[in-house]
C-alpha cells in the first residue's frame, strides 16, 4: 500500500513526469525507460492540452500516456521536444 501522492522516490526503471515552470516557458522531464524516439507521439488539442503517449513492443512491451493540460499562456503551436533515450526533454514556450 502506497498513499496517493506518496513522497516517495520512483523506482530508477519506472516512468515519470517532472514539470518546471519560468517566466518564459514550461519545462517537462519525462522519464521512458526501455522506449525508442520512433514509438513515442506528442500531440496538442484545443490549444492547451498536451498529449504523450509511448509504446514500445520490445521484450515484455509498455505503454505511457499522460494528458496535460497548460493555461492560455502556453504556446503549444511551438513545442519542442528532444529524447535521449531515457529522458524525454519537452520545452513549451509562454506567451
Amino acid at each position: 500500500y502506497m498513499p496517493f501522492l506518496s513522497h516517495v522516490l520512483p523506482s530508477p526503471d519506472s516512468s515519470w513526469i517532472e514539470v518546471e515552470t519560468t517566466q518564459s516557458e514550461y519545462k517537462l522531464l519525462v522519464r521512458l525507460p526501455g522506449f525508442s524516439r520512433e514509438g513515442i507521439t506528442l500531440a496538442t488539442k484545443r490549444r492547451r492540452i498536451l498529449h504523450i503517449v509511448a509504446d514500445s513492443w520490445e521484450n515484455e512491451g509498455g505503454h505511457f500516456e499522460r494528458r496535460i493540460s497548460f493555461g492560455y499562456d502556453a504556446d503549444l503551436a511551438r513545442v519542442r521536444a528532444e529524447f535521449d533515450g531515457i529522458m524525454l526533454r519537452i520545452t513549451i514556450p509562454r506567451r
